[in-house]
């Protein structure tokens, strides 16, 4: 077998295949013109690239111009000891940018994008990489996650047959917010986000799929959520003693579940505490030791979820209890009174604040 086999002979991180002349995503985004809002799965297509099904000459163009189209622009200098293969998949949302990527040893220099302050966050799946952004450095292996700034260069140094995947998010539209730089740029243990995003990216880069807008709109509402639990597990992963007492592993296991599970109605202590092979007496003592409860962490989460999706043009076609009835609420009046109880103002309030509020539906 040769080296070019050696390097490319493995699974990415969802279903490849070819390389189908597909327009690059920087092509898409062109022809169909599209202004900010949540179309149907059929407008934002995945990008496929093989290496070994494109000639030489044009491998190493080819994987720039699928990055320059969604995450951002980057030049790839292969190692000298290896033959260049990449095996890729990328995909742009509305508030979500996604690829994931198998390679040969590679050097990935990242250029830093004009505006904005979006988040990275890579995921590495196997092998190991090298990360250096604005004099740090940090070394991920498979299981880390680190965040970086897309208005900062980075370099990335990949071993051979590394495999991992980058989700661009936009740092406003998160629940979670990075008060301390501490956490940039540093390996992030944090395995119940991790598995998650993974399901979600395995999903969103499989297939087109998930036709309805308002679908697509409510899976990177998701990712959202799941990426901002990293960010507190970062916060809260350091020599804290809160991070350090009996339980807070397993209390963040549970925080997990819960946002994976916020719009089931049939969430409930007892069903977590089974999920997790634990009583709900305990549950309710892991949450009292936060100087809150299971109920109120839930309705935290629900409340949040509806107001960005009350706030997300893209669901402006959604009635309000629509959007109640897909956050977890099964009844419109206890929402409309919890919501402007906790936000100050009532949904309808905060959808004629959001731009094309008036293509939206009430009710």
């Amino acid at each position: 077998m040769d080296q070019r086999e050696q390097t490319i002979d493995f699974e990415p991180i969802v279903a490849s295949g070819r390389h189908t002349g597909q327009p690059l995503r920087g092509d898409c985004d062109r022809e169909l013109g599209h202004e900010f809002g949540m179309g149907t799965g059929a407008h934002f297509p995945i990008t496929r690239v093989a290496t070994d099904e494109i000639p030489v000459a044009e491998r190493i163009a080819e994987v720039c111009a699928a990055y320059a189209g969604t995450i951002a622009d980057v030049e790839i200098m292969p190692h000298a000891t290896s033959e260049f293969a990449w095996r890729g998949t990328w995909r742009k949302l509305p508030g979500l940018a996604l690829a994931s990527a198998a390679t040969s040893g590679v050097r990935i220099t990242r250029a830093a994008a004009s505006g904005g302050d979006d988040l990275i966050f890579t995921v590495a799946v196997e092998g190991r990489i090298m990360l250096q952004q604005a004099g740090r450095e940090t070394v991920l292996r498979a299981g880390d996650i680190a965040v970086t700034r897309a208005r900062q260069s980075a370099m990335f140094d990949c071993a051979p047959e590394s495999h991992w995947i980058d989700l661009g998010v936009p740092s406003h539209a998160l629940s979670s917010t990075i008060d301390d730089d501490a956490v940039l740029v540093a390996a992030i243990a944090a395995p119940e986000p991790r598995a998650m995003l993974v399901r979600y990216v395995d999903v969103l880069l499989a297939s087109v799929g998930l036709e309805r807008p308002e679908t697509l709109s409510l899976a990177v509402a998701h990712v959202h959520e799941i990426v901002s639990l990293v960010l507190l597990a970062a916060r809260g992963g350091g020599a804290s003693d809160r991070a350090r007492r009996p339980g807070a592993a397993r209390l963040r296991a549970i925080k997990a579940d819960i946002v994976e599970h916020a719009s089931s109605r049939d969430l409930t202590v007892a069903s977590v505490a089974a999920r997790h092979r634990v009583t709900p007496r305990y549950v309710r003592k892991l949450f009292e030791s936060e100087h809150t409860t299971f109920s109120e962490f839930v309705l935290q989460q629900r409340l949040a979820r509806a107001r960005r999706m009350l706030a997300d043009p893209r669901a402006a076609g959604e009635t309000i209890s629509a959007i109640a009835f897909a956050c977890g609420f099964g009844d419109l009046s206890y929402f409309n009174r919890v919501f402007r109880r906790h936000y100050g103002a009532t949904p309808t309030a905060v959808r004629e604040r959001t731009p094309e509020a008036g293509c939206g539906a009430a009710g």
